[in-house]
């Protein structure tokens, strides 16, 4: 997966503020662990693949199950740290990358 990739598959950035969001949709590969690594990877700047695994802070089957899953609604909300940022995953399909002088506002 390279960032190129990561831009075709649904990211969208806000012009009003500068927390990045990625959407997942319906195809296999647009998972909400895909958004994640995908939208990180936007901020850090690096190459999805040289990110360090997901799984070291978070079940990635876990987390797509999650929000994959009949009981999941809009409302329903994962915060976790990741590579020094802290990363909010909503039941709407939206993945938030905060770097700490936002998570300071």
């Amino acid at each position: 997966m390279t960032v190129e990739d990561a831009q075709i598959g649904g990211a969208e950035f806000t012009a009003d503020s500068r927390v990045r969001r990625g959407m997942w949709g319906q195809r296999e590969e647009d998972t909400p662990v895909y958004a994640v690594v995908s939208a990180v990877a936007d901020v850090t700047g690096d190459d999805p693949c040289d990110l360090p695994p997901l799984a070291r802070v978070i079940d990635p089957d876990a987390l797509n199950a999650l929000f994959s899953s009949d009981s999941a609604s809009e409302d329903t909300v994962v915060r976790f740290q990741y590579v020094g940022h802290t990363v909010v995953v909503t039941g709407a399909g939206d993945v938030e990358v905060l770097t700490e002088a936002e998570k300071e506002e």
